[in-house]
C-alpha cells in the first residue's frame, strides 16, 4: 500500500511543475479520512469549494484512491489547498526515541514500521488491545493539540489512541506515509515547508464546526442552512447524510472563507512546529460575544487588535502570544487578549484564565527551544508601571546566566532606590 510502503507509485511520475509558486487559492478540498482496516470507502468523505461555492462531495474511495485523485487533481490545477483529518506528526519526544531528526524521517519510519505499532499496540500506544491503558508517564499530545483543547473545551485527542471512543492514532499513522508522497508529487506540507501550492494542511473539523451534534441528523440540517445557506439542496442533502460527509463540507467552507489567512501562512520558525506540525484554524473564527465582556470592543489603531496572522507564534481561545517587536533577550514573547481592554483585569475571570494558560504554553515552548536558565514573567498595568501601548500584554522574557552583572531581585528592580533590601 501507498499509505504504508510511503514509495511513490507511477501515477505518481508527474511531479508538479517547479515553477509553480504561491498565490491566493481559489480551490479547496478537505478530506474527512479514516483509518479503517476495511470499508474506508464509505467513510472517506472529499468536499471541494470553488470561489466560494460547494462544488462537490464524494465518497467511494480507500486511502489509496484519495491519495492518486489528490495528485492528480494538483496536477490538472496546483491553485489549490488541501485540508486533511488526521495528525500530521507525534510529539517530538518520540521522534527523537525514534532518531528522527524531520519529519520527512518521521514520516518513513512510520510508513515501515506503523503497522506493527497498530498490531502489537505497546505503550505510549493504547486503546483496542486488552489490558493497553493510556500512559500516565508519557507526554500524550502535542502542543498544538493542548492548543485545540483549548479552542473547543473538549478533551484533547492524542495521535497515540488507536483504539476506543475518538481515537485518531489508526488514522494519522495510515495518513502520515501519504504525506511523504504528496511531499515527492509537489505539495508543500504545512508548517514544515515552504508555502506554496498546492498546499495541503491538518485540519480538526471540530475546530471548525463549532458547537453542534453531529450525531443528530436533524441538528446537521439545522446547521447546514443556518450557516451555508448558499449550499445547493441535493449537495446539502448529501452533506447531512452521515457525520463523515458532513465534517468534509464544513471544514471546507471555512476553509474558503479564510483562504487569505490561509494563503498567508507560512513554514514555522520554531524547532518543535517543524518537527511536531500544527493544526490548522481561523484566527478569527471565534462566536461573537464569547471573547470579552461588552464595550471591548477592537481599536483600529491598536498594534494588538490588528497583528498580522503570520506573526502569530502560538494562541489559545481568547489570546494570541507574538514576538515582541524590540526584544530584550532572545524570545522575549507578549501573550495579548484578542479583545481590547487597556488592564488585563477588566477581562472576564475565564479570559483572563486562558490568557495565562497560554502564559504558560509559551514558558514551556520557550524553555524546549532556547533552554534558559530562568525567565520573567510579568505586566505593565497602566501608565504609572510603565504600560505604552494601551492594550493588555503579559511578557515572557527568557533570562540566561550572564546576561546582566548581578539578576538578585529581579522585577524588583523597577523601583531601583528600594530593590536591594539585602544591602544594609
Amino acid at each position: 500500500m501507498v499509505a504504508i510502503t510511503g514509495k511513490v507509485p507511477g501515477w505518481a511520475a508527474r511531479t508538479l511543475p517547479a515553477h509553480w509558486r504561491w498565490q491566493p487559492m481559489k480551490r479547496v478540498i478537505a478530506v474527512d479520512w479514516s483509518g479503517a482496516k476495511t470499508g474506508a470507502k464509505s467513510r472517506i468523505w472529499l468536499a471541494e469549494v470553488r470561489h466560494g461555492r460547494l462544488a462537490r462531495l464524494e465518497s467511494g474511495r480507500d486511502r489509496d484512491e484519495v491519495l492518486a485523485h489528490l495528485v492528480a487533481d494538483a496536477c490538472r490545477d496546483p491553485d489549490v489547498v488541501v485540508g486533511l483529518d488526521f495528525a500530521f506528526s507525534f510529539p517530538r519526544w518520540f521522534a527523537e526515541e525514534l532518531g528522527a531528526t524531520s519529519v520527512e524521517e518521521l514520516w518513513d519510519l512510520v510508513g515501515r514500521q506503523g503497522e506493527e505499532w497498530l498490531r502489537r499496540c505497546r505503550d505510549p500506544f493504547w486503546g483496542w488491545r486488552r489490558g493497553s491503558r493510556k500512559p500516565k508517564h508519557r507526554e500524550l499530545y502535542r502542543c498544538t493539540e493542548k492548543r485545540a483543547a483549548q479552542q473547543t473545551g473538549a478533551t484533547p485527542k492524542s495521535v497515540f489512541q488507536i483504539g476506543g471512543a475518538g481515537q485518531v492514532g489508526t488514522g494519522s499513522i495510515r495518513g502520515m506515509p501519504c504525506l511523504a508522497v504528496l511531499r515527492e508529487s509537489g505539495f508543500s506540507i504545512w508548517p514544515f515547508h515552504q508555502v506554496r501550492a498546492p498546499l495541503a494542511i491538518e485540519i480538526y473539523p471540530r475546530l471548525l464546526t463549532g458547537r453542534v451534534t453531529k450525531s443528530d441528523f436533524d441538528a446537521r440540517v439545522s446547521y447546514l442552512g443556518e450557516r451555508f445557506s448558499e449550499i445547493d439542496y441535493r449537495l446539502a442533502s448529501a452533506a447531512a447524510s452521515s457525520e463523515d460527509a458532513f465534517d468534509a463540507v464544513v471544514s471546507a467552507m471555512v476553509m474558503s472563507r479564510h483562504v487569505e489567512e490561509i494563503s498567508a501562512l507560512t513554514r514555522s520558525r520554531e524547532p518543535l512546529g517543524l518537527i511536531e506540525g500544527a493544526i490548522w484554524w481561523p484566527r478569527r473564527s471565534h462566536e461573537l460575544g464569547t471573547s470579552s465582556p461588552a464595550g471591548l470592543a477592537s481599536q483600529p489603531n491598536c498594534p494588538f487588535c490588528n497583528v498580522p496572522t503570520k506573526s502569530v507564534v502560538a494562541e489559545s481561545r481568547h489570546a494570541l502570544a507574538i514576538r515582541d517587536r524590540h526584544p530584550v533577550a532572545d524570545g522575549h514573547t507578549l501573550v495579548v487578549p484578542k479583545a481590547h481592554a487597556k488592564t488585563l483585569f477588566a477581562h472576564t475571570a475565564a479570559i483572563q484564565a486562558d490568557v495565562w494558560r497560554l502564559v504558560a504554553e509559551v514558558r514551556d515552548a520557550l524553555q524546549s527551544e532556547l533552554n534558559p536558565d530562568g525567565l520573567n514573567v510579568g505586566l505593565n498595568d497602566g501608565r504609572a508601571a510603565g504600560q505604552t501601548v494601551e492594550h493588555a500584554h503579559v511578557h515572557v522574557i527568557p533570562r540566561f546566566d550572564g546576561d546582566v552583572t548581578d539578576p538578585k531581585g529581579g522585577i524588583r528592580w523597577v523601583r531601583p532606590d528600594r530593590a536591594a533590601y539585602w544591602d544594609p
